[in-house]
């Protein structure tokens, strides 16, 4: 998995377009398993509403394979 990757999970499970700095910290997150859960910055993809979040590891590591690709 990349930052892009990251992006565009966070962009189809959740909704939030990320920034690439923080695609790169969330790998980075993911990587360490520093937690059960990380915070997140972003933007709401529908309004672009700035959106911070708490985001649990096991919810986005099952994210479908379906959703990913688009």
């Amino acid at each position: 998995m990349d930052a892009g990757e990251v992006r565009r999970r966070m962009l189809a499970q959740f909704g939030i377009r990320i920034e690439p700095e923080m695609g790169l910290y969330v790998l980075r997150q993911l990587e360490t398993r520093a937690g059960d859960t990380f915070p997140v910055m972003g933007g709401d993809a529908r309004t672009g509403t700035p959106v911070r979040s708490v985001i649990p590891v096991a919810a986005f590591a099952a994210a479908p394979a379906s959703s990913v690709n688009s």
